[in-house]
This record gives structure tokens, sequence and C-alpha cells, in this order.
């Protein structure tokens, strides 16, 4: 009776060591059902500029959720030259739609690379680069 006392506390052990194990590696987290993740996504199809110097973007939401562009920064070189500039415009699922980007406080130099930082209601940052005329 001792000897199968002593079986059968070892066995508790061995089944309460894996049942830790599983749950430390997520195990038991990987076999339960997640919520979605939000996805947002936005890709540069193409940019143009027009006569009063106002770069137009024409973004594409790729990603699974509608995304509003809350503001944009403008840089050239890692510095700010312009921004936050509010935007307020919102791109559904698959569709591509213009993004008119005026600088304020500074004009484009020709031949100048900047980086358009666009931000989005959630806080997601994309940012794409236009060359000046």
């Amino acid at each position: 009776s001792t000897i199968l006392a002593a079986l059968l506390l070892v066995v508790i052990v061995v089944v309460a060591s894996v049942i830790v194990y599983a749950w430390s590696t997520g195990l038991f987290g990987g076999l339960m059902p997640s919520s979605p993740s939000v996805k947002e996504g936005l890709s540069m199809d193409s940019y143009k500029w027009t006569a009063n110097s106002t770069a137009t973007l024409y973004i594409r939401n790729v990603g699974s959720v509608d995304v509003t562009i809350e503001s944009y920064y403008i840089e050239e070189a890692g510095q700010t030259k312009s921004g936050p500039t509010a935007c307020g415009v919102t791109i559904l699922v698959n569709q591509a739609l213009e993004v008119p980007v005026t600088p304020s406080g500074f004009t484009w130099v020709s031949g100048h690379s900047y980086t358009v930082k666009l931000i989005t209601m959630r806080g997601t940052q994309f940012a794409f680069t236009v060359t000046a005329p």
C-alpha cells in the first residue's frame, strides 16, 4: 500500500508537470480561438503634381479594415518640414483615393525627395516618398 501511494504520487507530479509545461509554452492559448486582428494597410499607386504646388497621392487601402487618414507630415532628410496637417480622408477596403498634400511653411524644392507620413485614426503611420518636379 505504501508502494502504491508513492507510485500514485509520482503519476500526479508528472501529470501536473505536463500541464504546467503546456500552459507555459502557450499550447492551450494556441488551441483556443482568438479574436481577429485589425490590419491597416495602405500603398501608394502613384502621385502627381498640380499647378498650385500640391502633391496628389493615389493611396490604395490594401488592409482588412477601412482607414481614415487623420493627418500627414512632410519630411526631408529626416527633418519635419510641415505638419501635422489635418486630412480626414476615409479609404474603404480595396479602394484607391486621391490624398492631396500641400506644404505649409515651406515650398517644394525641385529635384528634392520628401517623405509624406500619413497618420491614421488608429495611430498607424505610413510613409511614402515623392520627388518634387
